[in-house]
């Protein structure tokens, strides 16, 4: 058993594996042609951009015509590299989609447009104007008279394309971590792995690619991704349609002192029944409204999401009962240890002719029999205390009792009225307690039919 979205599909390796190659081919073809543009048009852009990064005229020189050819074909790779960009993000955009979850997806998608438009801007301003200027400002400072300067082109091509490198990989670094905390990927417990992630892969990026003498280089590359990047994480914070969380000690405790990570997600199968009011969710619980969760596959797999990054242990589906569930969901959940319950609230919507005063009445009353994680036994007490804070105009009248897990066939309730479900039968402080509420609390007949 594995972890499996709704919305997967069942297909062999082999299909995957000629997607990717595909996909591969049309990447290189592109690629391809992109090198022949760029060799065409490369000796007169190394001569354009040398003449605005040269700080004098006729003082650069080449020194070592094999490390010029290699820095040569290396600026046609790069500017072939640049030019493949958009079709390369949306090929691993297109390849990647099956296999990522929403959030996932969208933060990959914003790494990439964010990331485009501010390394454009960045390594441009970098290259046409701080390393002109800072080596104009080098070249003024240590004149010498009588002495002519001269300086290496392959050596200065080397250090800008470096910088360049080591800037592309600190914005990456930072966009990357300010995106993941602002879709509530990186939250709480998930935060550390990331932070080790992206600490990790852009260190390593940048010790296997930074030449040896550019050691200074290296490790102010190094020391500004780790300030940053701790600076995003502490200093960002998940948005507003971020991952919904809890804190790690968050919760509510069951009968054995357990930790219940629980989620109620609101369906209303389709406008049939009503969503519940917010005011009316258990504190340390969170809700997830989705009218249409029972038949959107889309919905199901952001719940599912939401159980892998919140480490959810319950999830509670107000509407539709248990078989009208996805089997895929079913598996996920159990694999990752979550117990998925329903309050068939479909099933109580249609035993009323009129709507009750109170939208969510059911919702209350269901949740309030729920034994699960709360206290066996103390059903009765719980309802009492939820219509005990309902104002006593709109407060229902009459309570019926069954120990059946829904209504029996042709039950017909008044909008005044309310059906308890619960195994165990109350006692006489029960009815008393109901009876100063002014709520009459009777059984009702499994023949009962209005």
């Amino acid at each position: 058993m594995s972890l499996t979205l709704p919305s997967d599909r069942d297909a062999p390796l082999q299909s995957h594996l000629d997607e990717l190659s595909i996909r591969l081919s049309r990447i290189l073809a592109v690629f391809v042609m992109s090198m022949l543009i760029s060799w065409y048009f490369i000796d007169g852009l190394l001569n354009e951009y040398f003449s605005v990064l040269s700080p004098c005229q006729d003082c650069t020189s080449v020194y070592s015509p094999t490390e010029w050819v290699s820095l040569r074909w290396l600026s046609i790779f790069l500017i072939s590299l640049f030019l493949s960009l958009p079709f390369l993000f949306r090929e691993i955009i297109k390849f990647s989609n099956p296999g990522l979850m929403f959030h996932e997806r969208k933060w990959l998608k914003q790494l990439f447009f964010i990331g485009t438009i501010v390394i454009s801007i960045s390594v441009s301003l970098t290259l046409f104007l701080l390393l002109p200027n800072w080596f104009s400002y080098a070249h003024n400072a240590g004149l010498i008279d009588g002495v002519t300067a001269k300086y290496s082109a392959s050596s200065m091509l080397k250090l800008a394309i470096v910088i360049c490198y080591v800037e592309v990989l600190l914005f990456l670094s930072i966009i990357s971590a300010i995106l993941l905390r602002n879709s509530g990927i990186a939250q709480d417990e998930n935060k550390f792995p990331w932070q080790m992630r992206i600490h990790g892969i852009t260190i390593f990026l940048m010790w296997i690619i930074v030449p040896s003498e550019y050691d200074t280089l290296l490790f102010l590359g190094i020391l500004l991704e780790l300030i940053s990047v701790e600076y995003c994480f502490l200093n960002f914070y998940p948005g507003i349609n971020s991952i919904p969380h809890l804190k790690p000690n968050q919760g509510i405790l069951d009968s054995e002192a357990r930790l219940r990570r629980i989620a109620i997600v609101g369906c209303s199968c389709c406008g049939i029944v009503n969503l519940p009011d917010e005011k009316s969710i258990p504190k340390g619980v969170l809700y997830f409204p989705m009218s249409d969760f029972c038949v959107n596959e889309e919905s199901q797999n952001l719940v599912l999401e939401y159980a892998v990054n919140v480490r959810l242990t319950d999830l509670i589906i107000t509407g539709c009962s248990h078989s009208l569930i996805n089997k895929k969901l079913l598996e996920s959940l159990e694999f990752l240890d979550c117990q998925i319950r329903t309050l068939s609230l479909i099933d109580f919507h249609s035993i009323r002719t009129v709507e009750s005063k109170i939208t969510d009445i059911d919702f209350q009353v269901r949740m309030a029999v729920e034994s699960d994680p709360w206290v066996f036994g103390k059903s009765f007490d719980r309802v009492s205390e939820k219509l005990s804070r309902i104002d006593k105009i709109i407060r229902p009248d009459v309570a019926y009792w069954t120990s059946l897990e829904k209504p029996p066939f042709g039950t017909d309730i008044s909008p005044n009225e309310i059906i308890i479900t619960s195994v165990n039968n109350p006692e006489a402080e029960t009815i008393l307690e109901f009876e100063k509420l002014g709520i009459n609390l009777l059984h009702l007949p499994d023949y009962l039919i209005k």
